[in-house]
Parts: C-alpha cells; sequence; structure tokens
C-alpha cells in the first residue's frame, strides 16, 4: 500500500498562504504567472475573476467530497470528474495533498490517484478552455516536488481534468524536465525573470498576437455565459406574455417589475431596395452619404465553441 509523506507545511485556506514553522513560503501559481504568464489574467475584470474563482472552488470540494466519502456526486461537474477518474482505472490515494521543498515553497495538489502502484497528479480546471501550458508547468513542479518529498516514490502521469458545465475531459500532460523546473525555482528565488526559449512561441510578421489566449477564453466564456442568460431573458418575457394574454391582463405590476402588452398590429414599411430597383435615378437624388466610425465583427466558429 502506498504512503505520502505528510508536509509540516500549515495551509492556510483563507488567506491561501503556506507556513513553516514562523516562516511564510511561496506558492506555485502565484510564482508561475509571474514568471511565465505575466498577463494571464491582466485584461479580466476582477469580479468576473472572483466569479470564476468562486465557481472553482466549489467544483474543488464537490470532487473532493467524491473522492473522500464515496457517496453520490452532487452535482453534473462531480459526476464528470468521478467518471473521468474511474474511467481511466485509477482510485483516490489524496485530495489537496501539501507538497514543499521545505525552504520556499510549497503547494496543494489538487488529486493525487493510483493504478497499479503508480501516481498520477491531477489539476482540476474549471475555466472555458483549458490552458495546456500552463497545466503542464503547474503539474511538472508539483512533480518535482512530490517526488522530492517523496522519494521511494516515482510520478507516472500528469492530467488536467477538465470540468465546465456537461463538458468534461482528461488531458495528458507531457512533463516539463526537473533542470527546466529547478531553473525555474532558482530565477524566483533570486529575484530574476526566466526565459525559456525553448517554448517561446514564435510568430510570423503577419501572424501578430493581439490578444493572450486566456483572454480570448474568458470572451467565449462570457459569450457562452451571456447566450444562457438570454435564452432566459426570452423565454421569461413569452412566458408572461402568453400568461397576461391568457388571463386578458394588459398591465401587471408586481412593484418591481411592470409589464404592458402591447396590442397586435399592422406595420408598414418603406421597401428601399425595391424602390431603388424601380427608380434608380430617383433614389440616387435622395441618397445621403454619411461617415461610420470603424467596427469589429466578431465570428465564433461552432467548432472551437463545441471543442
Amino acid at each position: 500500500m502506498i504512503e505520502l509523506v505528510k508536509s509540516g507545511v500549515v495551509f492556510n485556506e483563507e488567506s491561501h498562504t503556506y507556513f513553516l514553522g514562523g516562516r511564510q513560503l511561496s506558492g506555485i501559481t502565484g510564482m508561475i504567472r509571474r514568471q511565465l504568464f505575466p498577463n494571464k489574467y491582466k485584461e479580466i475584470p476582477q469580479h468576473i475573476l472572483e466569479r470564476a474563482a468562486e465557481r472553482g472552488t466549489r467544483v474543488h470540494h464537490e470532487c473532493q467530497f467524491v473522492d473522500t466519502t464515496g457517496f453520490e456526486p452532487e452535482s453534473q461537474e462531480a459526476m464528470n470528474y468521478l467518471l473521468l477518474r474511474t474511467g481511466a482505472g485509477y482510485r483516490a490515494l489524496a485530495n489537496e495533498y501539501t507538497v514543499s521543498d521545505g525552504e520556499n515553497f510549497a503547494s496543494n495538489i489538487d488529486c493525487v490517484w493510483e493504478k497499479n502502484e503508480k501516481i498520477a497528479l491531477v489539476d482540476i480546471k474549471t475555466t472555458y478552455a483549458p490552458d495546456e501550458e500552463y497545466l503542464a508547468w503547474q503539474l511538472s513542479i508539483y512533480a518535482y516536488l512530490f517526488e522530492l518529498q517523496n522519494p521511494h516514490l516515482k510520478v507516472d502521469s500528469l492530467f488536467g481534468a477538465w470540468l465546465y458545465n456537461e463538458k468534461s475531459e482528461l488531458i495528458p500532460l507531457e512533463r516539463k524536465s526537473d533542470e527546466k523546473v529547478k531553473r525555474l525555482l532558482q530565477c524566483e528565488i533570486e529575484g530574476k525573470r526566466y526565459l525559456d526559449t525553448e517554448t517561446a512561441t514564435e510568430y510570423r510578421k503577419d501572424e501578430v498576437q493581439l490578444l493572450p489566449e486566456d483572454v480570448i477564453n474568458k470572451y467565449l466564456e462570457a459569450v457562452a455565459e451571456a447566450e444562457k442568460i438570454q435564452r432566459f431573458i426570452d423565454g421569461f418575457k413569452d412566458t408572461l406574455k402568453r400568461a397576461m394574454i391568457e388571463h386578458e391582463v394588459k398591465s401587471w405590476d408586481t412593484g418591481c417589475l411592470k409589464a404592458t402588452i402591447t396590442p397586435a398590429a399592422t406595420k408598414r414599411t418603406f421597401d428601399a431596395k425595391k424602390f431603388q430597383s424601380d427608380h434608380p435615378e430617383l433614389y440616387r437624388q435622395y441618397v445621403k452619404e454619411t461617415g461610420t466610425p470603424a467596427s469589429i465583427r466578431i465570428t465564433l466558429r461552432k467548432e472551437a465553441k463545441d471543442a
């Protein structure tokens, strides 16, 4: 039976801080953002970040509840998490497992899974689209610290467990070398900026990266949320209209909401296209040209939305 070494680090969940004795250690996620992804959430409003964090915390707790109790999942995300784990043949060995180098860094690993005496480290992501490069770095650092703390064990696999509403995927990730991880941690200790030229993305001159990928993902997430809200609003209006017509109520006032039925009527419109075709000379006499500011049209590809 596999037994994990328990760290002496104390984690304060409320302030999300780590202490070893009287010394505060640095967390991994904040370090990754500073060193590798400094603009990851730069363009995202704070209230959206807070709402996403609340949702992520809820899903994490629900998945942990499933692993530790064996009870029926309480949400679609937790059910999908259970299906991902059991479908891959793993059992839950630990949740929120604290790892540390015992000197400078500490972090909690969302899930430690085991299958046939082999260890897998898993991080749960609940964003619209998972950032696999970020996940690979995060879990590679966890793997390095895990093996440092458990020298008798080796990490066999790294996975991102992506849970977004009814969608889910278990994403295998390639581990970064320990040399890269140690160089990154040392740069943080020395206050230097880590530059990994091997993984730097190169763009041709005609392929300018205007916005970070995570900003684009947040936009897609906001659009999906807005579409869901709009469907509810349209359904509410339609239901209320049918109820008012059925009960012959012309105006309904609840104090915080007032609805009024507009009677059906015949609408007259001017067919400018037909008029132009029938009377082109006269049409040109009445055409007025005005300048308009530049605009943008964004088209969401179905295959990208469904990915």
